[in-house]
């Protein structure tokens, strides 16, 4: 005999006494809960000796609104879904799934079990979009299966055991992203899947999420390559600089020199890419938990690559790196109070940067770094990174996510109108003292652009600098990587910048960025890349020369006397807010009188020719009526 208790109570806000329960007995049921009715399974103490309670369920659906909570019985699901749009709370008791049809734990309600069994030959899969959590055992019988689609997450935050082997635990990926899996158990065997994406060939940054995996079979396809190969595989050797690929085992320094296992080692990253379209490969083992430990180097002699070593993820879901405990980074070189890690976004050609402490990336990199994504890190001294369960995240494991402009920040990209590649450069104000930047990784890709920011000998992707005061001009560099027409785009908190005006020097331009945020032009391969400066307030010239140019007022008119400048001179006047107020060209050798129509307040004034820049800060008092 199986014991069904179910209770439909119309009062949404309250659970109901034991008092009011009915007994059934029952073989099966179909379910559907509707808002606000609950379904209260007893507690196994409520049983006449230690029988606990069961039930048997058929199509069991929650709908929006209704909450379910079991403390104790038993659910047993028999060739049939549990579709959850609501609340299902678990605080005892096992949910199984069984049978031979093809199972889903469905919808899209946050969903709470205390034990789950998989029971299903034919397999059971995980699709809810909300977060899924199994508070006490997750367990896959043998020979049964278990799925959890692309996107989707789980935590086994309690024990998770699968006697099913691989091919019974399988975390899917596709083009939407990969599945994620938060766990603590050790020896949990599983196959976890990535999806190949972008165009064909296109480089991946990758590492493997379990132990063991051999780099063969399928992640080694033939192809129409000059070797008969249809994939590239390489690593990277900070020692001697260099990519090494995966066949080369002749050099000096190849691949069984620095790679000596037949597998994935757990916690290095890998550069692949393949001729197949959006191929979908496996990694099949064990999945790797707790505490991961990864050795750098830093003996390379090159002074801007000493340091770089190409990690990975090696766990099953994301890791935050701005997470505040698991970490052990002390052998990393720090920048701006933190520390950087750069991932390869496919999409600009390019690396991004993102720095733990600052909060702030480049070409769309975030804190959270995707299951099986490979990131390069900087160590100043040779040692090892090391991470444990706490920095695991459900956060990042799809698309890529914006970069959002905090305040006192000025982003600046630059993107190619040939093939949409892009570069992006960051100023962060506040730092006191100022401090160093998170270093330029230039692209391998040489059709790429790029921008940076020079400081002394050093290039860099993101600055942590005082203030605009101190750093009231701020040169920018760039490299096309091929002739043609390209734009730069700014963005910044525009209430925290008074002045934010480009100059082009190759072109004698300047551009009120508060005004019109994006800026065309053509660069040719052999352009000078000290091109660009940023302005925060007065020019200091293009040859650090001001112009002996004299700009005041008379009470009613702004008065440009240029008597001793030679040459047409650009002249550009704005308000504090940023607004246009005049825009012309004036002639050497003249004296202008100009009536603003501009309201009472601070009037900015430039001046700009090839000869050299000025910059002034005037009290207008508005002279209309």
């Amino acid at each position: 005999m199986v014991y069904e208790y179910a209770i439909n109570y119309a009062d949404s806000g309250m659970m109901m006494n034991t008092k009011n329960l009915k007994m059934k007995h029952r073989r099966h049921f179909h379910t559907i809960i509707f808002p606000g009715f609950f379904l209260i399974m007893l507690v196994p103490w409520m049983m006449p000796g230690n029988l606990a309670p069961a039930a048997f369920g058929q199509q069991i659906k929650i709908s929006s609104g209704a909450y379910v909570r079991t403390a104790g019985a038993n659910i047993i699901i028999n060739g049939a879904d549990l579709t959850n749009d609501g609340i299902f709370n678990g605080t005892g008791g096992t949910l199984t799934f069984t049978g031979t049809p093809a199972q889903v734990l469905a919808g899209s309600g946050v969903t709470t079990l205390y034990n789950l069994t998989i029971d299903n030959t034919t397999g059971v899969t995980l699709t809810n979009s909300a977060l899924t959590t199994v508070s006490g055992t997750l367990t896959i019988l043998s020979g049964k299966k278990f799925q959890v689609s692309p996107g989707i997450r789980l935590s086994a935050t309690g024990t998770l055991t699968n006697s099913a082997g691989n091919a019974g635990f399988v975390l899917q990926s596709d083009a939407t992203g990969s599945a994620s899996l938060i766990h603590n158990s050790a020896n949990v065997p599983a196959t976890v899947q990535r999806y190949i994406s972008g165009s064909v060939e296109a480089w991946h940054f990758l590492s493997s999420p379990v132990a063991a995996q051999e780099i063969s079979g399928s992640w080694l396809p033939s192809g129409t390559y000059g070797n008969g190969t249809g994939y590239d595989l390489y690593l990277w050797n900070e020692p001697n600089n260099c990519w090494i690929y995966k066949l080369n085992t002749t050099s000096v320094i190849n691949w069984t020199t620095v790679h000596p296992g037949a597998g994935f080692a757990i916690g290095r990253g890998y550069l692949y890419s393949v001729q197949a379209v959006n191929p979908t490969k496996e990694f099949a083992g064990n999945l790797n938990n707790g505490l991961i430990s990864y050795g750098l180097t830093a003996s390379s002699d090159s002074i801007a690559m000493k340091g770089f070593n190409l990690v990975g993820n090696p766990y099953s879901s994301s890791v935050d790196w701005s997470a505040g405990t698991g970490w052990t980074r002390t052998v990393l070189s720090s920048a701006g109070g933190g520390y950087d890690m750069w991932i390869w976004n496919p999409a600009a050609s390019n690396y991004g940067v993102y720095n733990s402490f600052s909060g702030t990336g480049t070409n769309s990199v975030t804190r959270y770094i995707a299951p099986m994504q490979g990131f390069f890190v900087r160590a100043a001294s040779a040692g090892d990174l090391s991470m444990d369960n706490t920095v695991r995240s459900h956060e990042g494991a799809g698309a890529w996510k914006n970069v959002n402009i905090l305040p006192d920040q000025v982003r600046y990209s630059i993107e190619s109108e040939a093939d949409k590649s892009f570069d992006e450069a960051c100023v962060l104000f506040g730092y006191d003292p100022d401090q160093s930047g998170s270093a330029k990784l230039f692209s391998p890709v040489i059709t790429a652009p790029s921008i940076y920011l020079p400081a002394g000998k050093e290039y860099f992707s993101m600055r942590y600098l005082t203030n605009t005061d101190d750093f009231p001009g701020i040169p920018v560099m760039f490299k096309p990587g091929r002739d043609g027409n390209y734009t730069l785009r700014c963005g910044f908190d525009f209430n925290r910048f008074e002045v934010v005006i480009l100059e082009d020097r190759q072109v004698n331009r300047v551009q009120n960025l508060k005004v019109e945020e994006s800026y065309s032009f053509q660069a040719l391969l052999g352009d000078d890349p000290n091109r660009f400066v940023l302005h925060f307030g007065p020019f200091t010239g293009s040859q650090n020369t001001e112009l002996s140019a004299r700009i005041f007022t008379d009470g009613s008119r702004l008065i440009v006397d240029l008597s001793l400048i030679d040459g047409e001179t650009e002249l550009l006047v704005c308000d504090m807010l940023g607004r246009t107020q005049w825009h012309e060209k004036l002639q050497g050798g003249t004296r202008n009188a100009l009536h603003i129509k501009s309201g009472t307040g601070i009037l900015v004034v430039f001046l700009n020719n090839p000869d050299g820049q000025v910059c002034r800060k005037l009290f207008w008092e508005s002279n209309l009526p």
